[in-house]
């Protein structure tokens, strides 16, 4: 009768103890397709497919929508949150900005020279729905809700977090070079080194994504303060860049 009460409910008695490590490694095949295959145009929508396939896989593992941080009642309240990250993250970039020391530090290559258009859609399309939403439901919703029906919850955040600052590894050492840090060609042992610490960077962020979604269990919370991050240091870069050519 117990064994009958846990199915389906997303608990350790409900969820196959193969549904975790299943998850991790598709995430794991995912990224290396993604940073070898995908033209820039595939990349939302593959993200969005990717990001139906993964929770399609945690609820047949028997996730639950609350498991997943999709509870509805809990969705404004999520989004409160992020929206005051997001306001704080602003806040910091505008600073940055403002300031001709800080400035140049927001100078990524990769907002150089694009069009309005083209930025826009960095910042209202591709990083707040194919970067930050799928991440954010990849890793603290599926990883998490899964590696909890197998540990306690702050091996699950931790393992959630491990991996988040691994899946940042392969685009930073690719990326590098677009990115314009460092020297103008960066060398394997700089890559290698960039790639590392913004794992390091990333997965610290990721123990922050988590403690987000639990405190208004709500995956809402932080996806908004994500995608607040990136879309504002996206548009902060682009700015930056319009402002030193406008100066020189």
């Amino acid at each position: 009768p117990e064994a009958l009460r846990t199915v389906g409910t997303g608990r350790s008695g409900g969820v196959p103890q193969h549904g975790a490590p299943i998850a991790l490694g598709a995430l794991a095949a995912y990224n290396v397709v993604q940073n070898t295959a995908f033209t820039e145009r595939a990349y939302v929508p593959a993200n969005l497919i990717a990001t139906a396939g993964i929770v399609a896989l945690a609820r047949r593992a028997g996730s639950t929508w609350s498991d997943l941080g999709f509870d509805s009642g809990a969705f404004r309240p999520g989004l409160r949150l992020g929206a005051q990250v997001g306001v704080g993250a602003a806040a910091v970039l505008s600073s940055a900005l403002a300031s001709t020391s800080t400035r140049r530090l927001l100078l990524d290559g990769r907002a150089h020279g694009l069009t309005p258009a083209a930025a826009m859609y960095q910042v209202l399309v591709r990083s707040p729905v194919g970067t930050a939403l799928f991440e954010e439901i990849a890793f603290r919703g599926v990883l998490e809700s899964l590696w909890r029906s197998r540990s306690d919850p702050e091996t699950a955040r931790i393992i959630s977090a491990v991996a988040f600052g691994a899946w940042h590894l392969l685009p930073t050492y690719r990326l590098l070079p677009e990115m314009g840090v460092g020297s103008a060609t960066p060398q394997r042992s700089e890559r290698i080194l960039a790639a590392l610490g913004g794992a390091v960077v990333t997965g610290i962020a990721g123990i922050s994504f988590s403690w987000l979604r639990s405190r208004r269990d709500s995956i809402a919370a932080p996806w908004l303060a994500h995608a607040s991050y990136n879309s504002g240091a996206y548009l902060a870069a682009w700015l930056a860049w319009r402002i030193e050519h406008s100066a020189s």
